[in-house]
């Protein structure tokens, strides 16, 4: 029979591996304030799952995704608050990459007109750390959906970033947007730098295999406790 030393260190590898999946953004918005053509813009902790096309609600929906990453990987991105910053490197046709090493957090936003709202909403986007980028690319989207809320079902369709014709001014933690989405609706990745207010998460590819650890300690010490 395992000591109550040994239950208690495999008991808490199992919650410490479960919290590295399970931990969620906390609150690294602000507010979607100045909210105008909208029925309603907010940030919420339990966004639609799965996401779908044409949601056609009129409301400005935001939520908090990965927060405080240090990338392993350059990060491609569309528009930036400055070209000339050390970790972003320009890239021909228009895009950016923010360079491995940079630690960032995440943030996703939905728009789509409709239930009687104007065509276009207006706000301004309060965060607590200083914003670095949009990415509204398609290709860009999926390719950064790493960053992306644990569980959540993305449904990587196609036409679902920004049109050329909505703008994202950058004004340190604050942003001003003003989009009119067309069909089927305007989703966003924002990025920005260290949140004091974000929780640390690890990406759910990189804490499989130590989640996978915990679970086959804690099958290991039930076996062990029915043979004792």
């Amino acid at each position: 029979m395992e000591s109550p030393v040994m239950q208690k260190f495999f008991l808490s590898l199992v919650i410490a591996t479960a919290t590295l999946t399970a931990s969620s953004a906390q609150a690294t918005f602000v507010s979607l304030g100045d909210c105008d053509g909208a029925i309603d813009c907010f940030v919420t902790a339990t966004p639609p799952n799965p996401i779908i096309q044409n949601p056609n609600d009129g409301i400005l929906l935001a939520w908090n995704e990965v927060q405080n990453f240090e990338l392993t990987q350059d990060l491609r991105v569309d528009r930036v608050f400055d070209p000339n910053a050390s970790f972003v490197e320009a890239l021909s046709g228009g895009d950016f990459l923010i360079k491995a090493g940079t630690i960032v957090s995440s943030h996703y936003l939905q728009w789509d007109p409709g239930n009687g709202s104007d065509g276009r909403v207006s706000s301004t986007i309060e965060l607590d750390s200083q914003v670095f980028a949009f990415i509204t690319a398609d290709n860009n989207l999926f390719n950064s959906d790493f960053l992306g809320l644990a569980g959540l079902d993305y449904a990587d369709f196609g036409f679902r970033g920004l049109e050329s014709g909505d703008t994202t001014v950058f004004n340190g933690t604050d942003v001003d947007i003003s989009w009119a989405a067309t069909s089927p609706g305007d989703w966003t990745r924002l990025i920005t730098a260290f949140s004091p207010g974000g929780v640390t998460t690890v990406p759910v590819p990189a804490a499989a295999p130590l989640l996978g650890l915990g679970l086959a300690a804690f099958g290991l010490l039930s076996t062990r406790r029915r043979k004792g």
